[in-house]
């Protein structure tokens, strides 16, 4: 497992940011996806990076 710190914004605003434990950038965008909280809101970009 790896460590990557995870950022979700819409425009300016920060709606995630997190470090999440995964195997690679997909495991952690997969984790992502699935959290209830990103369903309902709007955002613009996601930055995945290891630690």
């Amino acid at each position: 497992m790896n460590e990557y710190k995870v950022v979700v914004k819409n425009g300016r605003d920060v709606l995630l940011s997190e470090v999440m434990q995964a195997e690679d950038e997909r495991d952690v965008l997969g984790n992502l996806l699935i959290k209830s909280e990103l369903f309902n809101q709007a955002f613009t970009d996601i930055r995945i990076t290891e630690k």
